[in-house]
């Protein structure tokens, strides 16, 4: 792992740590924690070099034909939050890196594959923290080049994800 990478992926762990999507109350009770566990096809996408930082905390590592060649992680339903990967210390956001008068700038969204989140209701409420620490987490990651580059192709497909959705609906 690059210092660069280390350095932007413990800063947003860091950022993300005590942060969740209902202030402060881990949002698992509201939906009987629907995003954890699973079978061998539920999987969490890692960010590149990620999987450095998760191996070893009770979950496992496993490879993917998507994620861009960069590994997915399952867990068993239960583990040590502060172990958690930024997928899940994200969810059900997504940070997408987007151009702006010559410059990149972070905006958040709720992602597109996050379906199974009671929180992406359209009359569900996220708290403005929880957004703000995504968004900083995304500043930080967006830093390192094997990262950002990362984070554009992710960009990219979630928008595309959207585009069609938006299409089937009309």
């Amino acid at each position: 792992m690059t210092e660069s990478a280390e350095r932007a992926l413990k800063n947003a762990y860091a950022l993300l740590k005590n942060t969740t999507p209902l202030e402060n109350v881990n949002c698992g009770y509201l939906c009987s924690s629907a995003c954890c566990g699973g079978d061998e096809n539920d999987c969490v996408f890692l960010f590149p070099y990620e999987d450095e930082l998760v191996k070893g905390n009770g979950f496992t590592i496993c490879e993917t034909e998507g994620n861009f060649g960069f590994s997915a992680l399952r867990c068993n339903g239960e583990c040590n939050r502060n172990f958690r990967p930024l997928g899940c210390r994200i969810f059900p956001l997504f940070p997408l890196i987007l151009p702006k008068n010559g410059h990149e700038k972070i905006v958040v969204i709720t992602d597109p594959r996050a379906s199974i989140c009671p929180l992406t209701l359209e009359n569900a409420r996220v708290s403005p923290k929880f957004v703000r620490a995504v968004r900083r987490a995304g500043i930080y990651l967006m830093r390192d080049p094997e990262i950002n580059g990362y984070m554009k192709r992710m960009t990219n497909e979630l928008l595309e994800i959207i585009e069609l959705r938006n299409k089937l609906e009309k």
